[in-house]
């Protein structure tokens, strides 16, 4: 039941940010939507990938539960760091400016 509410909730989000930003939106062209989109989705795969399998090992390298809990956090905020620069700079480039907002 709480899979289904956050699938839910995160498509309400979504949709209202969708929305919110229609102006922006519109100054794309066709093409700069389809590479924000793909762009958006390789930045899911990847920072994905990186904390579960990445963040597993190396925690998976301590035997104490808050050092993994450490660990993993510490990995999960390296993680979102470095790709979301790396996805703001794409962005950037793939639109002329006009995303990311600031």
């Amino acid at each position: 039941m709480n899979d289904i509410f956050i699938s839910v909730l995160s498509i309400i989000i979504m949709v209202y940010l969708i929305l919110k930003n229609k102006k922006t939106l519109k100054k794309l062209t066709k093409m700069q939507l389809l590479c924000v989109v793909i762009s958006y989705l390789v930045a899911i795969i990847v920072v994905f990938c990186l904390i579960y399998y990445g963040g597993n090992w190396i925690a998976g390298h301590f035997t104490n539960i808050f050092f993994k809990h450490l660990i993993f956090i510490a990995v999960v905020c390296i993680v979102l760091f470095f790709c979301g620069g790396i996805l703001r700079k794409v962005l950037e480039k793939t639109t002329n400016g006009v995303l990311p907002k600031k």
